[in-house]
């Protein structure tokens, strides 16, 4: 079965708390809220912040906050900063990937039609939709 890792269901859950947030929140309530160790947390907010999501504010008021609005932040830019690229079959993501029977492969047209579709699907879907 096809599922996101853990962490990509608390990086959804994390940035949903940042949406309906007013004001910049502190990674221990967060932590608290949703039910994560701080320590995973900050593992998650670091990739969201350098793939540019989330904004890091220091100082006593600090915390984090979205860089722009829930509705323009798609669920493929969250599952894609935190999982990778998005892909059913490990041949329709890495070009080095070398396999004997690519010339040849029914397999990987079918699921990369579907992987495709996927793709669409969670451009389609945004954070505000959640």
């Amino acid at each position: 079965m096809l599922s996101f890792r853990r962490e990509t269901d608390y990086a959804i859950q994390f940035l949903r708390v940042l949406s309906k947030s007013k004001k910049e929140v502190s990674l221990n309530d967060v932590s608290d809220q949703i039910g994560v160790s701080f320590m995973f947390l900050q593992k998650i907010a670091r990739k969201l912040r350098q793939n540019k999501i989330i904004e890091a504010l220091q100082g006593v008021k600090g915390g984090y906050k979205l860089l722009f609005p829930a509705g323009k932040l798609s669920l493929l830019r969250i599952v894609s900063t935190v999982e990778g690229k998005c892909c059913l079959l490990p041949c329709l993501g890495k070009a080095k990937f070398i396999c004997s029977k690519s010339k040849n492969c029914s397999l990987k047209v079918k699921i990369g039609k579907l992987n495709t579709e996927m793709t669409k699907t969670l451009e389609k879907i945004k954070l505000s939709d959640l």
